[in-house]
């Protein structure tokens, strides 16, 4: 059964490629075609996305909630049913990392960027504003922590281990090329070598970028934001882009470097410094608080598995269906994106383990890590904000009390106002991740431009009111100085849902990918905690950056294991691009759109991929005990 890569190899400008030559060009021009539309279009794009996910909520949120559960019930039978003893290898191969490298591995890859985004606003906006329960209340606060390891525990971690151990599977033990065309051999037979299989492995490869463009906007957020709490560094999307840029070379030389060099030591300094910052918030936080809060966590968590497992909203009201579109749906869409990227990955480094030694450390270990980072992280904002922290020998409520310039918003329409004049300044259409806005006035209930032209916001764009084009305004019409404020104290909750201004008054604070950093800031060492932090984001990004590279050239050169050096360099750098443009195009609606909407065809995928896989395995077992009852009536002839 095993069949021949379908791949060449060239020297281009003294550099060695190897590439598919269906799958490398097709799968490249594609990525690229959206680079150009989404950097060119930003205001059209943006459109597009927030109508893509919206569509794909309504009518798919399903689909993504019964298969994703499906997805997790799948892997625990194969953990712990009778094809568990099957070795991803040879029956005598043994694993080729040690288990705490392979698990430093799978963790850096898998969610690292993620955890440290959402670890601390997640949990607080799901106290503020919960799907079922009064919020801001003690109740709250434990169900915030349910939901909160709902969408990071389980579900993704068997999702992952589903897409690897098929993976896994048919290339180590069945001698096919690694790559997702061979998983798909039991249904297809050799048309796998065909069109079909180039299909699976392009969109394989769309997927694997896409997923990953989200987390590297994110990362590029956060560090900006780490970098802005500390050293006043502006957060704007031109620094994030020079960060995406910066981080993507470090990840490049990571990724030629190797998967035993580069990979591996960057996974394992990435742990040891996760790990120290965890290890302070508990010391040098509500330490007793967050032990009991761990033991509850978990019983919030199994109490919502079930309920959430299977909750589509059909019998919810609007507001419900609504959250459960930005939250869960969106998750799922995200990890189900992801799985390519992950499932490659952890299949790369996971050859010579079992099949049940595989799923139950994939799906378990890092589950119970991510429980305790979310516990360390999560708990502690809800602990500051829920009853305070003791700071010295008083008992202060709301200890990240502290004073914020505040944008006053126009009760009319909405909109800040500029500082000293009667203009209001909104976003406009171009760079609307975080736009310098345009000044404009209400005239008859309608918003009018400076230069007299009627526009309207569209699904977050601003257009013209007549031809609803993007607005393109003039240079007199762009806002340039400072907004309207007022100074006022907010605890966590409050920086988080209020809309806070830079300390110069001229924009915006991203508040989401700033949390952190004010948790942290409510204790010893916050400067040192902010750094560690920020290069915590920053290594989190390359290791996952060089990773779904790797990926993506493994697929993309016809399942070569080790690919060569220019086609790692060119993904890589593709990678930090695609970033870019879907962080320009609409930041974090354009990057979680961008997941979602490439996780829909490859989650239809997955399930196929499933029956495959589980008749690889009953194929083998099969024919291991017709060889068994064979060799029993040679013996028996014999005798």
């Amino acid at each position: 059964m095993r069949t021949e890569r379908n791949s060449f190899r060239r020297r281009i400008l003294g550099v060695e490629i190897e590439a598919h030559p269906v799958v490398f060009p097709a799968s490249a021009a594609l990525v690229i075609l959206a680079v150009i539309v989404a950097a060119c279009f930003p205001g059209r794009t943006l459109i597009g996305f927030d109508w893509l996910q919206e569509e794909i909520a309504r009518k798919f949120g399903w689909l993504y909630l019964a298969s994703m559960t499906g997805f997790t019930l799948f892997a625990l039978c194969l953990g712990f049913g009778r094809f568990g003893h099957v070795r991803l290898g040879a029956d005598d191969e043994l694993p080729e990392f040690s288990t705490p490298t392979w698990l430093a591995m799978l963790f850096s890859a898998g969610m690292g960027i993620g955890m440290l985004f959402y670890g601390v606003a997640e949990p607080t906006w799901h106290y503020l504003a919960p799907p079922e329960i009064a919020p801001e209340s003690l109740a709250a606060a434990r169900n915030a922590m349910g939901i909160t390891l709902f969408h990071w525990c389980l579900h993704p971690w068997a999702l992952y281990a589903l897409v690897a151990v098929s993976l896994a599977y048919f290339s180590f033990r069945r001698g096919l090329p690694l790559s997702f065309r061979s998983v798909f051999y039991p249904l297809l037979g050799d048309r796998i070598k065909g069109r079909i299989g180039d299909a699976i492995d392009i969109l394989a490869v769309l997927a694997t970028l896409f997923g990953l463009a989200t987390s590297l906007g994110l990362g590029a957020k956060q560090v900006n934001a780490g970098l802005a709490h500390v050293f006043g560094i502006p957060q704007s999307t031109g620094v994030q882009l020079m960060l995406i840029a910066g981080i993507t070379a470090a990840a490049v030389v990571s990724l030629v470097s190797g998967l035993h060099a580069g990979v591996r030591r960057l996974s394992e300094i990435n742990m040891i410094l996760a790990a120290a910052l965890l290890l302070f918030v508990f010391i040098a936080g509500p330490t007793v608080y967050l032990l009991g809060a761990l033991v509850d966590n978990v019983g919030a968590y199994a109490q919502r598995l079930a309920y959430g497992s299977f909750w589509t909203g059909r019998y919810s009201d609007p507001d419900k269906v609504r959250w459960l579109a930005n939250w869960t749906v969106f998750y799922w869409g995200w990890w189900i994106a992801w799985s390519p990227f992950v499932g490659m990955f952890i299949a790369r480094i996971s050859r010579g383990r079992t099949i049940r030694e595989f799923i139950l450390g994939v799906l378990f270990v890092p589950s119970a890590l991510a429980a305790i980072w979310m516990t360390g992280f999560g708990s502690t904002a809800l602990h500051q904000i829920t009853r305070g922290l003791r700071v010295g020998d008083a008992e202060v409520a709301n200890v990240n009390g502290t004073d914020y310039p505040v944008q006053v918003i126009d009760e009319e329409s909405g909109l800040p106002r500029q500082q000293n004049g009667d203009w209001l300044v909104g976003p406009h259409a171009k760079n609307v991740a975080t736009p310098r806005g345009i000044l404009m006035q209400m005239s008859d209930q309608q918003l009018v431009t400076k230069s007299g032209a009627s526009v309207e916001y569209l699904r977050g764009v601003l257009v013209e009111r007549d031809t609803v084009r993007p607005y393109r305004p003039t240079d007199e019409e762009r806002f340039d100085g400072t907004f309207e404020s007022r100074i006022e104290t907010l605890d966590l909750a409050g920086f988080l849902t209020r809309p806070v201004l830079s300390p110069d008054r001229t924009r915006r604070v991203d508040t989401t990918s700033t949390a952190m950093f004010v948790m942290l800031s409510a204790y010893p060492l916050a400067t040192l905690t902010t750094l560690l932090g920020t290069l915590t984001i920053i290594l989190f990004f390359i290791t996952s950056s060089d990773s779904a590279s790797l990926v993506a050239d493994i697929i993309a050169s016809g399942g070569n294991q080790n690919p060569t050096t220019g086609t790692r360099l060119f993904w890589g750098i593709l990678e930090g691009l695609l970033a870019s443009s879907l962080l320009l195009a609409g930041g974090l609606k354009g990057l979680q759109t961008g997941a979602i909407t490439i996780g829909l065809p490859f989650c239809l995928l997955v399930i196929l991929m499933c029956f495959s896989l589980y008749r690889g395995l009953r194929d083998e077992a099969e024919l291991a005990t017709e060889l068994a009852a064979t060799d029993t009536a040679d013996e028996a002839s014999q005798a």
